[in-house]
């Protein structure tokens, strides 16, 4: 690495840092570019050239989070277990690590902030659609999946799922309420989840 690009990469890690600490204070509506630029010690002209705006910085600041429980996703779907049961911890992971976040690294005011939750929910998809597609191909080849179900439309069924599990109600439930829900996402409401059929 050159020493431009250790500058670069310097700078682009302050302003990720910088951006993460404040919109986890109080959100994005109330904390400006210029904001940011101050606590990073970096020009207004560096986050714009680097990050584009402020929704995309956002988004690339709360990345880092996903990024260590997908690796540890990865490593369940190398495991030995049957298919169902990695969907199944998949699933729960992803729903404790939202949690998770959410009490430990955003206040209140962050929390209440509709577009630094919608931004985050962005990230975890982003990441999240990597996954879900190894995952449904590793589904069918193992017979798990009905075959016939095109990718995109399995992908689609998993994201909405998603979107009920990262919701305020689900998060701030308890345990039975949450696994129930994880069952009717992978089983339906006449499965039993016994078999090794997803659908």
């Amino acid at each position: 690495m050159t020493g431009y690009e250790k500058r670069t990469t310097e700078k682009k890690d302050a302003i990720l840092r910088s951006a993460r600490e404040l919109f986890s204070a109080r959100g994005m509506q109330d904390v400006g570019i210029n904001e940011i630029a101050k606590k990073a010690k970096v020009s207004q002209v560096s986050i714009y050239n680097y990050f584009g705006d402020k929704k995309n910085l956002a988004k690339e600041a709360f990345i880092s989070y996903v990024e260590v429980a997908m690796e540890r996703f990865e490593q369940i779907l190398q495991g030995d277990l049957p298919f169902s049961e990695k969907l199944e911890q998949i699933m729960q992971g992803k729903s404790d690590m939202v949690s998770q976040i959410a009490l430990s690294h955003f206040n209140e005011k962050a929390l209440d902030d509709k577009i630094l939750r919608q931004v985050f929910q962005e990230a975890l998809m982003e990441r999240a659609t990597v996954l879900y597609t190894n995952f449904i191909e590793l589904g069918k080849k193992e017979n798990a999946i009905d075959s016939t179900i095109p990718t995109p439309a399995l992908i689609s069924y998993l994201m909405m799922s998603m979107s009920i599990l990262n919701n305020a109600e689900f998060i701030s439930s308890n345990s039975e309420y949450k696994m129930g829900m994880i069952k009717l996402f992978l089983y339906g409401i006449i499965g039993t989840g016994n078999d090794n059929k997803l659908a």
